[in-house]
């Protein structure tokens, strides 16, 4: 009997491949070879496994070759790839949450190319701090008494236990231990800083009376987290930022809160009023506030820290710090993102130009779209009322008036339409809803146009048969 091994083609067969070398673009010869020789080598091992399953050389070599092609393809494809948002979801967290728009002409202008004054002090011709140019920023802003800025909001609240809770009891209610994206739960965040959670109240219910009854002066921290993916209705309580700020200030105890989005101003539509502002909770008196960057704040991923200089210059001298800081790249984004704050111009941020855009100017971009008549594959496109959501775990059950398309094909069921869209060399993520096929354009940027133009022009067209 032949060995099962013998129908496997050798790597220089599939290196000398005309399909492979033009997939391999730029790829050095080393590489090249590399990547074939790890895919040969699982067919290998997979034959080793299932010696009776007979191959036969033509379609194995294919099988291989494709395989390579899509690697090395892939390693040719820039990462992370622009994406058509067709969801309706605002800050969509699989999508890269708050898009950046025109922030990043930033790197042009802090000329990151060359050497920066990253962390020099020109006056002092000594090392410098990276981070206390945003901390002025924040504190002007905000008027916190100081801030730190680390990786997300995860790595604040990380940073902000393991500095005031370390070997501490954190009480924290039972309904605000949340799962955040990813599976990531506050209490493995928390027992990963260093402190002892202590779950306090009810899933449903959480008075004032249950922290009391276990706090302990000296050595625990108050935490209040924000619900920002879940909403509890019916019979619930929770404790005010108001009542465990007075408790806090009463027995001498931290008071941290996770506020999560990130809300800075106040005059964002209704639709946020059951949204906690960070200027509240530190009018309030909150020791230290966590907060992300890319949500409702409209930046990139980061974590920002608002509170009492004490608390915050501890931050700043734990070794944790270091790991959890942000590069110069970041912090360019990050300071002119501050700076259109500043300049009271945080509107003009791509998050809240999508939300504020009015259904007219919706209408003004679908109608720039040549949708498709009749005699094409396609049934029916035609622009339907949508609803919008912000995501990114803020107000999740919030909806707003938006605009789009309804889309129905001749060949295509709902579903593989949604994949024909995802699988583009730009992809175009829409949503499928009682059998139709849906792309908001309350979240396509004027610049994505085109990119839906080809796509419907294509998917109508007379060519080739869809499979």
């Amino acid at each position: 009997m032949e060995h099962p091994l013998a129908a496997l083609p050798s790597v220089h067969e599939i290196l000398r491949d005309p399909a492979f070398r033009a997939a391999c673009g730029d790829l050095a010869d080393p590489f090249r070879t590399r990547l074939v020789r790890r895919a040969v080598d699982s067919h290998r091992q997979a034959l080793l496994e299932d010696p009776e399953e007979r191959h036969e050389p033509g379609p194995l070599f294919s099988s291989i070759l494709d395989q390579c092609i899509r690697e090395a393809e892939a390693l040719q494809t820039p990462s992370p790839r622009r994406v058509v948002n067709g969801t309706g979801v605002l800050i969509h967290t699989n999508l890269g949450r708050a898009p950046l728009g025109a922030l990043v002409e930033a790197l042009n202008e802090s000329d990151l190319g060359g050497y920066t004054d990253l962390e020099w002090d020109p006056e002092s011709q000594e090392r410098g701090n990276r981070d206390l140019r945003l901390q002025r920023q924040l504190q002007l802003l905000t008027g916190a008494e100081a801030a730190l800025v680390v990786n997300n909001c995860a790595a604040a609240l990380m940073l902000a236990l393991n500095t005031l809770a370390s070997n501490k009891q954190v009480l924290v209610s039972r309904s605000e231990l949340v799962e955040i994206g990813g599976s990531f739960r506050v209490p493995a965040i928390m027992e990963a800083s260093g402190c002892r959670l202590r779950e306090v109240g009810t899933t449903n219910k959480t008075n004032l009376r249950d922290f009391e009854e276990h706090v302990v002066p000296g050595s625990s921290v108050l935490l209040k987290v924000h619900q920002s993916n879940f909403v509890q209705r019916g019979f619930v309580e929770r404790v005010s930022i108001d009542e465990m700020v007075a408790l806090g200030r009463r027995l001498g105890v931290p008071v941290i809160e996770d506020n999560g989005s990130g809300l800075i101003a106040n005059q964002y539509a209704a639709l946020l009023q059951d949204e906690p502002r960070v200027l509240d909770s530190l009018d309030r008196g909150v020791d230290i506030v966590c907060c992300s960057a890319d949500k409702l704040f409209g930046s990139i991923q980061a974590g920002i820290l608002l509170g009492t200089a004490e608390h915050i210059e501890a931050m700043r001298r734990n070794p944790l710090y270091r790991v959890l800081r942000l590069d110069k790249v970041r912090l360019a984004l990050l300071d002119r993102t501050l700076k259109l704050y500043l300049a009271g111009d945080a509107g003009s941020l791509p998050l809240w130009r999508l939300f504020h855009a009015s259904l007219d100017e919706l209408e003004a971009r679908i109608a720039q779209l040549r949708l498709p008549k009749s005699g094409t594959r396609w049934l029916s496109v035609r622009s339907t009322p949508l609803q919008g959501r912000l995501g990114g775990g803020s107000n999740p059950e919030a909806v707003f008036e938006s605009l789009g398309l309804e889309l129905r094909h001749r060949e295509l069921s709902a579903e593989a339409l949604k994949r024909r869209f995802a699988t583009r060399p730009v992809p175009i993520v829409g949503y499928v809803q009682q059998g139709c096929f849906y792309l908001d354009l309350r979240t396509c940027f004027p610049e994505d146009l085109p990119e839906l133009q080809r796509a419907l022009d294509e998917l109508g067209g007379t060519g080739d048969a869809l499979e």
